[in-house]
């Protein structure tokens, strides 16, 4: 059985290839904070951290935060979509668009997710801007110390990376294991997440 989960695992989300986006993209952070601070070095002292502080208004952790949660909320549409479409046709045209959309979205804050863990990570070890970026993505998770934001972020990151391939397709492997293993209590199931999704979005105010 944990074969068989761990197999499913592999296949639905891709880990490896989850693995190699994350070192991509964190290190494509990483490597713009490098070439930016290397720029502002060579400007006079008004320009000084130009570049650094337009990568800090880049990828701000708010809108990271704000495509999470888009991305959640249209996840609430998508799986009973989904789920109808498999007794009802005529909903697979719609359950297939909003599975695509939903799927760039997860993807596209995956992505951001992943520069900016690279963006913190060098901004930490060369000290720059005065902390005011880290500082930012303390206060998103509740003012944690800011190691711990380098360890939670690429986690919560990776769920992205995972949501947005089990909605990739409304016959994913992914959500047909899931539908499988709910049978009947994929309703109650759906409406405890909805509810959770829509309590967690509204008190993050």
């Amino acid at each position: 059985m944990n074969t068989t989960i761990k197999n499913l695992i592999n296949t639905a989300f891709d880990l490896t290839a989850l693995r190699l986006a994350i070192a991509a993209y964190a290190g494509l952070g990483l490597f713009v904070v490098l070439i930016a601070e290397g720029l502002d070095n060579q400007e006079p002292a008004p320009y000084a951290a130009y570049y650094v502080g337009a990568i800090n208004e880049a990828i701000s952790p708010k809108f990271w935060d704000l495509l999470g949660d888009t991305s959640l909320l249209l996840l609430c549409l998508s799986l009973p979509t989904a789920y109808l479409s498999r007794q009802h046709p005529a909903l697979l045209a719609p359950a297939q668009y909003l599975c695509r959309l939903n799927n760039r979205l997860f993807l596209l804050a995956f992505t951001l997710g992943a520069m900016a863990w690279g963006i913190l990570l060098a901004q930490i070890i060369l000290r720059l801007a005065d902390g005011v970026y880290p500082s930012a993505w303390s206060v998103l998770f509740f003012d944690a110390p800011i190691f711990l934001v380098l360890v939670f972020l690429p986690l919560l990151n990776s769920l992205w990376w995972c949501a947005a391939h089990t909605v990739a397709q409304p016959d994913s492997a992914a959500l047909q294991w899931l539908f499988g293993k709910l049978g009947k209590y994929t309703w109650p199931a759906y409406g405890v997440f909805a509810a959770l999704v829509v309590f967690l979005v509204v008190n993050q105010q």
